[in-house]
C-alpha cells in the first residue's frame, strides 16, 4: 500500500458544530491543532462518533476539508463518507482528490449483503479510489468483515487496513493476527486499549481521545515501557469514569464529549439536530466526575 503502519492514539475526531447542525470550522480547527499539540498517532475522521450519518454530504466535505487544512500533513488522516454507494463514495472522493490522506474508511450500511458482494466493494473501490481503502468493523452498525473477507482482501494493494470495533475478544484476536508491514489493524473503544496492545496492536481510536488524549496517550507510554500494572490500572480508571458518565439516548457520546471539550475551551455544546444537548443535572454530574478523576480543566 506504501504507506506507514499507523502508531499511538488515534482519536475518533468529534465534530464541533453551531446551533442547527452545521460545522464550527473555527471549532474544528482549535481541536485538530490540540489534538496534533497533544502528540496524537493520527485522527480517525468522520466516524459514528462524528455524527457523520446525520450530517449532509456537503456538511461533511466541509469538515473532511477544514481537518485536512488544520493538519496540514502533521499526522495521519483517516476520513469517511457515510456513503453507502460506490458511485456516491467514488464522487464524494473525487471532491476531495486534492488533499492528502492516510485512508477513506467504509462500513457497509446494508447487512444483508453476502461476503462475495462485500470483497466486490472494497476490491472496486481500492481499485479506483485516490487513497488507501480501509475497512471499518462495526457490528453494532453495519455488516461485519469476517475473518475470510479480510483474509481475501488484504493483500490488495491499495488496501490498507482494518479497524475492528466490538466486544468480542476471540474476534479482535484474529483480526489482529491479520496485521503485517503492508496491512494495518487497529482497535477500538476507549475501555480496550489495554487489550489490544496486549494483543500486539500499535495504535488504537477512541472517541473520547478527542477529549483527554493524554489519557490514554499516557497508558499506551506505560504499557510500552513495561509498566504493565500501571497501564492496567489506568486502564481500569478509564473504564471506571466511562461507565459513571450519565449518557443521553443519542446513541453516540458526542453530546458528553463536546460538553467536556467546552470545559477546555475548545469548542461549543451544539450537536446535529436528530441529538440532544446535556441538561444541568447531567452537566452538573460529569463536571463532579471529572474532578474526582483529576481533571484539572474541569474545575476552573
Amino acid at each position: 500500500m506504501g504507506a506507514k503502519l499507523l502508531k499511538g492514539i488515534v482519536p475518533v475526531v468529534v465534530v464541533p458544530m453551531h446551533p442547527g447542525g452545521e460545522p464550527d470550522i473555527e471549532g474544528t480547527h482549535r481541536l485538530v491543532n490540540f489534538l496534533v499539540d497533544s502528540g496524537v498517532g493520527g485522527m480517525w475522521v468522520l466516524g459514528s462518533a462524528s455524527e457523520d450519518v446525520n450530517m449532509s454530504v456537503k456538511q461533511r466535505l466541509a469538515v473532511a476539508r477544514a481537518t485536512a487544512e488544520a493538519n496540514a500533513g502533521r499526522v495521519p488522516l483517516i476520513v469517511g463518507s457515510g456513503l453507502t454507494s460506490i458511485g456516491d463514495i467514488l464522487d464524494y472522493a473525487d471532491q476531495l482528490s486534492d488533499l492528502s490522506f492516510h485512508g477513506l474508511h467504509v462500513l457497509p450500511y446494508d447487512v444483508k449483503m453476502g461476503d462475495a458482494r462485500l470483497i466486490h466493494l472494497i476490491e472496486t473501490l481500492a481499485d479506483r479510489l485516490p487513497w488507501p481503502v480501509w475497512m471499518y468493523h462495526n457490528p453494532k452498525r453495519g455488516r461485519a468483515f469476517t475473518d475470510d473477507i479480510i483474509g481475501k482482501v488484504k493483500a490488495h494493494p491499495n488496501v490498507g487496513g482494518i479497524k475492528i470495533g466490538g466486544y468480542n475478544l476471540s474476534e479482535l484476536t484474529r483480526t489482529i493476527m491479520h496485521r503485517t508491514e503492508d496491512f494495518d489493524v487497529i482497535g477500538a473503544g476507549g475501555g480496550q486499549l489495554f487489550q489490544m496492545l496486549a494483543l500486539g496492536a500499535q495504535a488504537h481510536t477512541t472517541s473520547e481521545a478527542s477529549v483527554f488524549p493524554e489519557r490514554f496517550i499516557a497508558l499506551m507510554a506505560a504499557f510500552e515501557q513495561g509498566r504493565i500494572d500501571e497501564a492496567r490500572e489506568m486502564q481500569f480508571d478509564l473504564i471506571r469514569l466511562s461507565k459513571a458518565i450519565p449518557r443521553t439516548e443519542n446513541g453516540e457520546y458526542c453530546a458528553e464529549e463536546k460538553f467536556m471539550l467546552s470545559l477546555r475551551g475548545i469548542c461549543g455544546e451544539a450537536v446535529n439536530p436528530l441529538y440532544r444537548t446535556l441538561n444541568d443535572e447531567e452537566k452538573r454530574k460529569i463536571r463532579q466526575l471529572l474532578v474526582e478523576h483529576r481533571f484539572e480543566w474541569a474545575s476552573a
